[in-house]
């Protein structure tokens, strides 16, 4: 019975959690924020907070030893707010609004708890792909550097003008 209540609790929480908001696209990102957020609210450190798996396509699961034992939290994380519930503590239920800058790829929380002493904004950011870091690498360089570097390709380019060889000329 007490299976079959928490397989129905889990199916409820993933169909009431998945109703209006679309999923992130950023999974790594999504875990990140989960696991700061759960540890935020239990005023642990951010190591003690395990990633299970994934339950549903924005719904995942973390562990973390609390209360004198293993206690598992559902999170799930959509466009504008996160949602946590715990499976075994349910009292332990938050929404949290949250701020996406999709330019950095990163996710801001101003979450605190009155409990713990740690009050500062909860950052994540997801991986960049190779490309984004070259075009990264490439505009955080000086620009004379660039300038220097745009030069030197014009002048060993097809359309740099060769220079005149004058001693031919003066030889004959």
């Amino acid at each position: 019975m007490r299976h079959i209540t928490g397989l129905l609790f889990a199916l409820l929480l993933t169909l009431t959690l998945a109703l209006p908001a679309q999923a992130t696209e950023f999974m790594d990102m999504d875990i990140c924020l989960g696991r700061k957020l759960i540890a935020r609210i239990l005023c642990k450190d951010e190591l003690e907070v395990n990633y299970v798996s994934r339950v549903h396509e924005n719904v995942y699961l973390f562990s973390v030893f609390y209360a004198n034992k293993e206690a598992r939290f559902f999170v799930g994380v959509y466009n504008d707010m996160i949602r946590i519930q715990g499976k075994d503590f349910q009292t332990t239920t938050r929404s949290i609004p949250y701020h996406f800058d999709s330019a950095a790829k990163c996710s801001v929380v101003d979450y605190a708890v009155p409990e713990c002493l740690n009050t500062e904004r909860l950052v994540c950011c997801s991986e960049k792909t190779i490309e984004e870091e070259l075009d990264e690498k490439f505009w955080d360089r000086p620009i004379p550097d660039l300038l220097e570097e745009d030069l030197q390709r014009a002048l060993q380019g097809d359309n740099a003008t060769q220079p005149e060889d004058t001693t031919d000329g003066a030889a004959q």
